[in-house]
């Protein structure tokens, strides 16, 4: 079993060039790029894989844990655990990359990234991460690329029991059991509880010892029924409640965050055709209170949101060189506040995308028709084509285009909105070599983005408003996988220069990054070792800091008891360096932490 670990911690960057005459290759498979399941061979852009046993391994204590790590991805974070977060895929604001939940686009907040604290780790089995623009495939979020986050589901029965501890007087524990009621009926329940006591994610002279905590609460549930082997139907509640303790304007305050999500959906599958209906609605209120020396609170700003979306996909299988699908997207929006009334927005597409093999040839299409309420019509397409040169290189290229409207904070917040928000349009051009050799798997990509009204705060109002031009994301990325020694090794190199359309860089973003895990196993323990290094960048529009860079490394440990049980440890950053990605928000000093789990 350990050594399936070891195996498996390679896949984020293995799957990136593989010998397509690999008997095994089929096997790999992702739901992510185009909407349907395909063979990672077979998609036109770089793709990362981290399952179960790379979380179980690394010990990630959180989703940002695992993106920090992911190529081309900068985190900022506000501090610890539950505080707002940020991610920067290719240099792109937070809010041009799509983030999914078992294909469902999460909810997002104030910060254009959604709440990553709603998903405990213990319910992800796998994550999907593709690089590049799918914006006519899954509309106006997927600019810069699209993270695909899989719960977990099993063939058979199982019911498996985590409990951990650590630094900040930080407590885990979480529940995931899969049951059989029938041949054709499962049933899958998670619960999930944590909570921290934190330190101080803001210090200041008037918050001397302050704490700021986090607890958390999170409950799902799946029912699936198998009408035959080619028709299937499912329904999906969850539920998740955070409270997170953070310091603002010289006040404590609480942020109080309660979500209910519902999914189901019709699936229908044989040998030709795909088809799948999906229905979701998702309701969040979020109220920031005050917290005064008595520790009573008061509510300030209650804030809600709803979403509800409809997806309809059909993919017709004409050969086994050939394909096509045509779908449907619906969603409707809403964001509510006091001082704001109800705003609502609503979006309706039709897309369509083809692919098909000539030879060593492999050539992909997509367009998109969105009529927005606020925005009207927009078309988007996307273009890929793959050359497999010989069975150990091919060449990969892709271009497409983007539209994306301004949220509903964006446009009609009370402090910060601006009614007067044009949709930003964006080009995106990447090409990209893979190559699977004896000793060493390697990948280099480049890519180049052209965004047209970029839409950013505006330091001398405090409001979001539109930069008037173009701004500039491109870079590059080096990746390769190796054996050294009995140590399997990953690593990636990273160059981005962004410019908005003022000739300011963009905020948080590093020019250069590099990222290297190695792991090996030693009896019946599996050891994990990460680096991470984030060169300086500029910390926000209003201010002239810059964030000095940083190398930080990880160590953690898995000792499998018997094979029902494993004992597991980390040390997060093992030599203490101070360092924040966000300035005034010191991240953790070096933290300690344990977990077992128990699989019957």
């Amino acid at each position: 079993m350990s050594k399936k670990l070891l195996a498996t911690a390679l896949l984020p960057f293995a799957v990136l060039a593989q010998d397509p005459s690999a008997t095994n290759n089929k096997e790999v498979t992702v739901v992510t790029a185009n909407r349907v399941e395909q063979a990672v061979s077979d998609v036109l852009a770089p793709v990362s894989i981290i399952t179960r046993d790379d979380i179980e391994l690394t010990q990630a204590r959180s989703l940002t844990d695992v993106f920090r790590m992911l190529p081309g991805v900068d985190v900022a974070v506000n501090g610890g655990s539950g505080q707002v977060a940020s991610i920067f895929i290719r240099g792109a604001n937070s809010n041009q990359a799509l983030i999914l939940i078992d294909g469902v686009a999460m909810l997002t907040a104030n910060t254009g990234s959604p709440d990553f604290n709603q998903i405990p780790m213990s319910s992800i089995e796998r994550i999907e991460f593709i690089r590049g623009p799918r914006a006519a495939v899954y509309g106006s979020e997927a600019i810069a690329g699209v993270i695909n986050i899989i719960t977990q589901s099993s063939a058979e029965p199982i019911t498996t029991l985590s409990v951990g501890f650590g630094s900040d007087a930080s407590y885990k524990s979480s529940l995931y059991s899969q049951l059989n009621l029938t041949d054709k009926t499962k049933l899958k329940v998670t619960a999930a509880y944590e909570t921290t006591d934190g330190y101080n994610v803001h210090p200041s002279p008037a918050n001397k010892g302050d704490k700021h905590g986090f607890e958390s609460q999170n409950y799902a549930a799946m029912l699936k029924h198998q009408f035959s082997d080619s028709l299937s139907f499912f329904i999906q509640p969850r539920y998740y409640q955070n409270i997170v303790g953070y310091y603002s304007f010289g006040t404590n305050k609480e942020a109080w965050i309660e979500n209910i999500a519902f999914d189901g959906g019709v699936t229908y599958s044989d040998e030709t055709v795909y088809s799948a209906l999906k229905l979701t609605t998702t309701f969040e209120d979020k109220y920031d209170y005050l917290v005064s020396a008595a520790n009573k609170r008061y509510s300030t700003s209650p804030a809600v949101r709803e979403q509800k979306t409809a997806n309809w996909l059909n993919q017709y299988k004409f050969s086994d060189t050939y394909t096509a699908a045509l779908g449907l997207d619906w969603k409707d929006e809403s964001y509510q506040k006091p001082g704001l009334g109800k705003q609502e927005k609503s979006n309706k597409a039709l897309f369509t995308t083809m692919s098909k093999n000539i030879s060593v040839i492999t050539l992909e299409g997509s367009a998109r028709i969105d009529d927005n309420s606020q925005f009207g019509s927009h078309t988007t397409w996307g273009l890929a084509a793959g050359w497999q040169l010989n069975p150990k290189w091919k060449i990969i290229a892709s271009s497409g285009t983007s539209f994306k409207a301004p949220s509903l904070y964006q446009s009609f917040d009370v402090n910060y909105g601006n009614s007067e928000l044009k949709p930003e349009e964006s080009i995106s051009y990447d090409v990209g070599l893979e190559s699977n050799l004896e000793l060493v798997t390697w990948s280099v990509n480049a890519y180049y983005r052209d965004v047209k009204d970029l839409i950013d705060s505006d330091p001398a109002t405090w409001k979001f408003a539109n930069l008037d031009g173009h701004s500039i994301m491109k870079g590059a990325e080096l990746e390769a996988s190796f054996d050294l020694f009995t140590i399997r090794n990953q690593a990636s190199l990273e160059y981005l220069d962004t410019k908005d359309a003022n000739g300011n860089e963009l905020s948080r973003r590093a020019k250069y990054k590099a990222k290297w895990q190695g792991t090996i196993t030693t009896g019946n323990v599996d050891w994990a070792l990460q680096y991470l290094y984030q060169g300086k960048r500029d910390n926000s529009g209003y201010d002239d800091i810059i964030l000095s860079g940083y190398s930080l490394w990880n160590l953690s440990a898995v000792y499998y008891v018997i094979p029902e049980l494993k004992l597991a440890a980390k040390v997060e950053n093992l030599f203490d360096k101070e360092y924040e990605t966000a300035a005034g928000y010191p991240a953790p000093e070096r933290g300690y932490y344990i977990n077992a789990t128990y699989e019957f």
